[in-house]
């Protein structure tokens, strides 16, 4: 008996699976573009779903849309002149076989230009849609290109409970990591009513976030504490720095 049902519940596991597959295929087949912009908001750049494989393009495929839409622009152009141009040629010769084939070609267009407009109002809302998920993939990538150095992060150290002697010589241990030192940097034997309450690394920008990690995970390692990683409000930060700046307010045990 007891085998049994857990023979049943193994089957019950991997039909419910098997159906949670089967509707991603579908949302895939049917809804390509939201469930792509789903995946990419949520991180994904690649998978694999029911045996279709999926990657996330969606800077270049934007890029692509945009081209198509101007090349179809210009076609229009240059279709639009070599009508006018048959329509001058007949008007001086004419003839009503030329006629009749400018009538047709004239037909022909406007059909054309019918489907071109209502394909770029499709690429137009396309990439309108696409919009927030394509500058958040290129701010990603731009922020990965555009890592810096530790030496472009100018550290200031603020110590509670502990001598010069002892700030300084951490300040010895962060120039030796590569960082730069801020020039306000200081001692407290007493809390000051703006100090943390407990150990923390301060930023003062988005950008510097990663950074004042890291360097939270560096001072865990000199001191044995646990930092934490908090944007700071920017008094007295230069804002031409906010994104270069960091603090540490360091708490001795």
């Amino acid at each position: 008996m007891f085998s049994q049902a857990i023979a049943t519940g193994k089957d019950l596991v991997a039909l419910l699976r098997d159906a949670a597959l089967f509707v991603l295929a579908v949302l895939l087949v049917l809804f390509p573009g939201q469930f792509n912009s789903i995946l990419v908001n949520a991180g994904f750049k690649e998978g694999s779903i029911a045996g279709f494989k999926w990657e996330s393009k969606l800077v270049a495929t934007d890029q692509q849309l945009k081209n198509t839409s101007d090349r179809i622009a210009v076609l229009q152009e240059e279709n639009s002149k070599l009508l006018v141009a048959l329509r001058d040629a007949n008007s001086k010769a004419k003839d009503p076989e030329l006629l009749r084939r400018y009538e047709e070609l004239d037909a022909t267009n406007k059909r054309v230009e019918q489907q071109t407009e209502k394909l770029q109002k499709e690429v137009s809302t396309t990439l309108k849609s696409n919009l927030p998920f394509v500058e958040k993939a290129r701010a990603s990538s731009d922020q990965k290109e555009t890592a810096r150095p530790r030496s472009d992060y100018g550290v200031g150290l603020q110590t509670l409970g502990m001598d010069d002697t002892a700030r300084l010589a951490f300040n010895e241990k962060l120039a030796t990591e590569g960082y730069s030192l801020d020039p306000q940097t200081a001692t407290y034997s007493t809390r000051p009513s703006w100090f943390a309450l407990r150990s923390t690394v301060f930023y003062y920008s988005p950008l510097a976030r990663e950074a004042a990690q890291q360097l939270a995970v560096f001072m865990k390692a000199a001191t044995g504490q646990t930092f934490a990683v908090s944007q700071g409000s920017g008094y007295g930060v230069d804002p031409a720095r906010r994104d270069v700046t960091l603090f540490v307010h360091y708490i001795k045990p």
